[in-house]
Parts: C-alpha cells; structure tokens; sequence
C-alpha cells in the first residue's frame, strides 16, 4: 500500500488546548502504473500462445517469465504469485475481444490477465566473433553478437474494472543473443546458432515490457486528528511507526467517547487508516460515519482521495 519514509518520531507532543489538533503523517502512496492500469491487490495472470513456430513459442515463453517475475518483485509477491499459462493458438479467435479476454478471466482464475500475442521476428543477422580473454574451452572461445528485431503485442483485461475494457499495447525492439563457437563457423552456422540461443532473450524483453505496470508512487501528506490525551497520543504514536491497524485498535476504544466530536474524529481516524491499508470501501464507510456524527473539514479532502481509487 505505501513505501515507509524514515519517520520524524514525535514521542511528545505539545498541547494546551482541549479541543482537537492535526498533525501530519508524511507517505509514498502506490499509484496505477505509466501505463494506467491498478494491479495492486489483484490476482494477475499471463497467457501466451504456443504456435508451431518452436523459436517463437520458447521466445514467448520466457517473456512470460520475466514479465511475471519482475510484477512479483515490484507488488511484494511471493515467486509464482502471478500465474503463468500456455494455450494453443486458435487462428479462429479474435483475443483482442472483450469475450476471448472474459474467458481466460475465467480460465485462470485471476482478477486481470494479460496475454501476449506471437511475437514477430525480423531478419537476424550475426557479427564477427570476438575472441574471450579468458575462456578454457576451444569450441567457445569466440562470441559473437547476434541481432534481431521483433515486434510484440500485450492485451490486458481488468475483470474487476467497470468499463470492462480491453486494453492493447506494442512495441518494437531488437534481441541481441550471443553465439559462441572456435571462431570458424560459417555464416549458416553461426545464425543457427543464434535462433537457438534467443530464448534467453526472451526473458530481458518481459521485464522491459513490465516497466510500464510497475507501480508508480508520489509522496503525499495525510491529516490524523488527536486530543490532548495518553490514548490520542499512543494512537498516533502508531501512525508514525505505520503500524496502521495498531492504531485502529485504539481508536475503536475511543468510539464510545461522548462527546461527538472525539467520535467524528475518531471514525475520520478510521477512514484515514483503511485508506492506507488499501481498503477503500471501508474507509468511505468510516468517513460517511464521522460525517453524520459531525462532518468535519478534512472530510471532503479524504473523501475525493478515497473516491478516486474506486472504480
């Protein structure tokens, strides 16, 4: 949900006053990615197609790894959080559709699933081999650079997005697998070698391709309110550490207060901490509460945050 700051500890604070005061929690907040879609919290999926082209379907393969690999390290997932499938490919099937994209939805039991289409080879062409400084094996003591453009293409549906849009991305790039050999191998060779060691580039090309669904985060500032006493204070001792659901535990002893204002504050407290939490249709409810107790002016500030992650 947020990437922790080094907090400015305030173990003690001043006040004077009986009536409520503010003070300011300073976060990173995660954000939809460059490209606009909000993986955070969902179950993610990637499909991709296997075709008689051998090359093709082991290239696709292992940019479906690094894909899935590099999502898992940016949202803190487990290694095989995000589900990897392979499906034949029907030359019948229009998957850009809302339907063939609802049907993996299904399929692999994920919330968004993304499907890489058959990637598209350009011509390889192969340098001259460079020697190895220190390379012990005859038969691979030279290294070429081979070099071959490809196209790609990326669908991706939000099964928990309203609109219930698909949405589409390409790109071109160029794979630079590297040949070894004695340094002798003709040119028929030396590409077949080449097409036999793209594979592995598959992999580089799926992180550069989850660059544009990585989270972006922007420091933001959130208002808790506190009342000159020990259960305020150790409450918002805890929103300093992050420890958000501490702090919630100490407020829902402070619903009880008779006085409406320290409830209105408390439930506002509430929303604030479900928001940070990522559970934003808890924290409106929380906010509606506190403002039916007595809405305070914070509110509509909270409120349009809450509101613009629900869709």
């Amino acid at each position: 949900m947020k990437r922790i700051l080094i907090p400015v500890v305030a173990a003690i604070f001043i006040a004077v006053s009986c009536g409520p005061s503010k003070h300011a929690v300073h976060v990173e907040m995660r954000h939809p990615s460059k490209a606009g879609l909000d993986l955070a919290g969902k179950n993610l999926s990637v499909v991709y197609f296997e075709t008689e082209d051998d090359t093709a379907t082991g290239f696709c393969e292992s940019m479906a790894d690094g894909f899935a690999y590099t999502l898992e390290q940016d949202y803190g997932l487990k290694d095989g959080a995000v589900g990897i499938y392979r499906m034949p490919l029907r030359k019948d099937t229009d998957y850009k559709a809302k339907d063939a994209l609802s049907e993996l939805l299904i399929d692999t039991g994920s919330d968004l699933v993304f499907l890489f289409d058959t990637v598209k080879f350009g011509n390889m062409t192969v340098g001259r081999p460079s020697r190895l400084a220190y390379s012990t094996v005859v038969d691979s003591s030279y290294v070429s650079s081979g070099s071959i453009p490809f196209t790609v293409k990326l669908y991706a549906f939000d099964g928990m997005d309203k609109n219930e849009k698909v949405h589409s991305f390409g790109g071109t790039s160029i794979a630079r697998p590297e040949v070894y050999s004695n340094g002798k191998d003709d040119s028929t060779v030396a590409l077949a070698k080449a097409m036999n060691a793209l594979k592995q580039e598959g992999w580089e090309a799926g992180e550069t391709v989850a660059d544009s669904f990585k989270s972006q985060w922007k420091h933001e500032q959130y208002s808790i309110i506190y009342f000159d006493t020990k259960p305020w204070y150790d409450a918002l001792e805890k929103c300093e550490q992050y420890d958000w659901k501490s702090a919630m535990t100490i407020w829902m002893d402070l619903l009880d207060a008779n006085d409406v204002l320290k409830r209105s504050s408390a439930e506002y407290n509430m929303s604030v901490a479900c928001y940070m939490l990522g559970d934003y249709d808890l924290a409106l409810e929380w906010l509606d509460r506190s403002d039916k107790e007595n809405k305070l002016p914070l509110s509509d500030a909270l409120r349009k945050r809450i509101q613009s992650r629900i869709k």
